[in-house]
């Protein structure tokens, strides 16, 4: 199984139909959108770039549970959509677009900091490591996670293009 089947299946555990609202906090090109909009009560996806969200949106727009931000996760007021069940990040860029447009340690942070009193299962986090920024972001994301004093586990892949991905357990901690 690849990273992204992996992470589906790790999510899959904590997800229902009726109940669950998660964020999808850097949506790109929509597959993981779709995958929760299939499993969840309502998906917030997330995205700074427009050719983003309207990638999302055409892959999803038989869906009625689904919000779509045009904007920085770092700056939504998550108090006003929250609680939820869980959250995933695609850090790095938009494949098959512009390479210079990156996630940011900054925002990423800051988003982590915003969401995450208002997480109650999980979070996953896949950081790609080879463009300009994105091992210092995975590091940031790792530091973060161990301050957090969270259980994780880490999926690691020996082919280049390919993240890093945290799956962290947020069900059995006191955030």
């Amino acid at each position: 199984m690849n990273h992204k089947e992996l992470a589906h299946q790790f999510m899959k555990q904590y997800l229902d139909k009726n109940r669950s609202i998660v964020l999808d906090m850097t949506c790109g090109n929509g597959y993981d959108t779709y995958f929760l909009a299939e499993h969840t009560k309502h998906v917030y996806a997330i995205d700074i770039q427009k050719q983003a969200i309207l990638s999302t949106y055409d892959k999803t727009s038989m869906y009625s549970n689904i919000t779509y931000y045009l904007s920085d996760h770092s700056l939504l007021d998550y108090k006003k959509i929250a609680p939820f069940t869980g959250a995933i990040y695609n850090l790095g860029y938009l494949p098959r677009s512009d390479k210079h447009v990156i996630t940011e340690v900054s925002s990423t942070i800051q988003s982590l900091d915003a969401i995450w009193e208002h997480l109650s299962d999980f979070v996953v986090i896949a950081c790609y490591l080879k463009h300009d920024g994105g091992y210092e972001e995975y590091e940031a994301v790792k530091a973060y996670l161990e301050s957090k004093d969270v259980k994780y586990q880490t999926l690691k892949y020996e082919t280049e293009l390919s993240p890093v991905t945290f799956l962290v357990d947020l069900s059995n901690t006191e955030s």
